[in-house]
């Protein structure tokens, strides 16, 4: 199971990642360039760019993919 976190943080960068896709296709003139800056923009915050380094992240601090803290399960030393 995902975490909600990750989930909460994707479902809100999708909604400005499509809103900045809608005005880059209103204010780029030639298809083949809207196209390329689509393709960048898709990578950038995708499995290219932004998805590895949130995962990361949420890694590094406690919220890993699983939904539980790498520690859990595990005994506090004394």
């Amino acid at each position: 199971m995902v975490s909600q976190l990750r989930d909460d943080i994707l479902k809100t960068l999708n909604a400005h990642i499509n809103r900045v896709l809608r005005a880059a296709e209103i204010g780029i003139p030639q298809p083949r360039q809207y196209e390329a800056f689509r393709t960048f923009a898709l990578d950038e915050f995708g499995n290219q760019g932004f998805l590895p380094e949130l995962d990361a992240l949420l890694n590094q601090h406690g919220q890993a993919r699983k939904g539980q803290a790498e520690t859990a399960g595990k005994e506090v030393p004394r």
